[in-house]
């Protein structure tokens, strides 16, 4: 429920009330031990030296994705102990019920700071995730669109925006900070204008449960 404030008159209604419908959570925080960034990045760099991974030209540098098993190499394990600590308390929040949870891939991408990456969403998992491990100064922001913003046929004017009317939510790219969302919201990466002398690294992860999901015509088992 919302209060919207401005100055009552004696036309309306009383003891009015707005409810925020259906709403999309995000969740977001920092690790406790910035550190673990600068450890992290040292351990992607070798993988990278070593190539373990796949490369791609982007201007005058190769913009780098690791394998998708990242949460499986022991050097990640405290960064996994928070990914699912913090997704569990995401799925209690939620009410979802379950046999236990688990990350199903976890990857990392290095590119320059000012790369834009179109808008796409995670299939095949609940949650999905980052964290910020290298964020140069003025580097693109994580920009989330609403799952509705298609089914829009009429768009008015607003001569502001406001949680009511926008459709597109913005994440300043911050090292440490971790950002879990419901994996069906489209995101992007959006221009930056950093130094290209530097390089924007950020660990991504999904996540999904195991259980019986036991629904009227939908029962579904997932090991």
């Amino acid at each position: 429920m919302l209060d919207i404030p401005h100055e009552a008159n004696a036309k309306e209604l009383t003891g009015k009330q707005m409810y925020m419908l259906f709403p999309t959570p995000m969740f977001t925080g920092k690790l406790a031990d910035i550190g673990f960034c600068d450890r992290i990045e040292k351990k992607l760099q070798q993988l990278r030296a070593a190539g373990k991974g796949t490369f791609s030209p982007e201007g005058a540098m190769l913009a780098y994705m690791s394998s998708d098993d990242l949460h499986t190499l022991p050097e990640f394990k405290e960064l996994v102990d928070v990914i699912m600590e913090e997704s569990g308390i995401i799925l209690d929040a939620m009410a979802v019920k379950r046999d236990s949870h688990y990350i199903t891939t976890m990857w990392a991408n290095i590119a320059n700071p000012n790369r834009r990456h179109f808008m796409h969403m995670h299939p095949n998992c609940l949650l999905s995730g980052l964290v910020y491990i290298k964020t140069p100064k003025n580097c693109g922001s994580t920009v989330f669109a609403s799952p509705r913003l298609l089914s829009k046929n009429l768009e008015p004017t607003y001569w502001r925006k406001n949680d009511l009317n926008a459709d597109v939510f913005k994440v300043t790219a911050e090292k440490g900070r971790m950002v879990i969302w419901p994996s069906h919201v489209p995101h992007a990466v959006e221009q930056g204008s950093a130094d290209e002398t530097e390089e924007r690294i950020v660990v991504a992860f999904n996540v999904m449960i195991r259980g019986l999901i036991d629904l009227p015509t939908a029962r579904l088992e997932l090991a």
